[in-house]
């Protein structure tokens, strides 16, 4: 029981945490109220219904029970609360909870990877998928290029700390394994943010006019 409280603790905070990203996004390209809280849910829970499809579920988890939903309409409150709103919306404040939901969904999607019995590598794919690609969808509503696909470390840290994850599994105990990856995602996605360190891009040469 104390497990699952854990688990369920685990998926509130990062659902909360992308959600808020998400209306972020969707407050400085000036949406209205509901815009900003489709931005809330498509971004909080479009990796973990993708994740739920894949691995079999009908009914998705966000249609199951209406905290998610609550979640996404407090994040989009938040937004248009006066005081909070200059907090919020500041980049170093977005960034911090888009790394925070890409730590807790890494862990929440391997851990459903677990509890359906798949490989370690099937694990990391369930993480990835859970914790990027409400990101992927946020940015693509609001025509840009995801982060994901550009030179951005986004992924990558996440694969790192599914990883990890593995390799430390038979030497740590669950709880502590689990903050452990998480602390390691979020530190490692806020050190590459501060130094804008990239992934290489391949060079291409300007076309000369014929």
């Amino acid at each position: 029981m104390v497990t699952l409280s854990f688990d369920v603790m685990l998926d509130f905070i990062g659902a909360f945490a992308f959600c808020l990203s998400g209306a972020s996004v969707g407050s400085r390209h000036r949406m209205d109220f509901f815009g900003v809280f489709i931005m809330a849910v498509v971004t909080g829970f479009g990796g973990g219904c993708l994740r739920d499809i894949i691995l079999g579920n009908n009914l998705p988890f966000l249609f199951r029970t209406p905290i998610y939903w609550i979640i996404a309409c407090v994040a989009t409150l938040i937004i248009f609360i006066p005081l909070s709103h200059k907090i919020v919306l500041r980049r170093i404040t977005v960034n911090i909870f888009d790394a925070a939901g890409l730590a807790f969904f890494t862990v929440v999607g391997i851990k459903a990877g677990l509890a359906n019995n798949l490989e370690a590598y099937q694990c990391i794919i369930m993480g990835v998928l859970t914790a990027c690609f409400g990101g992927v969808l946020r940015d693509i509503i609001v025509n840009q290029i995801p982060h994901l696909f550009q030179r951005e470390i986004y992924a990558s840290i996440s694969i790192v700390g599914g990883v990890l994850f593995f390799l430390l599994k038979p030497l740590v105990d669950s709880i502590y394994l689990e903050f452990l990856i998480i602390g390691f995602i979020f530190i490692s996605r806020i050190f590459v943010m501060r130094f804008d360190l990239h992934l290489p891009k391949p060079k291409t040469r300007n076309k000369r006019s014929v």
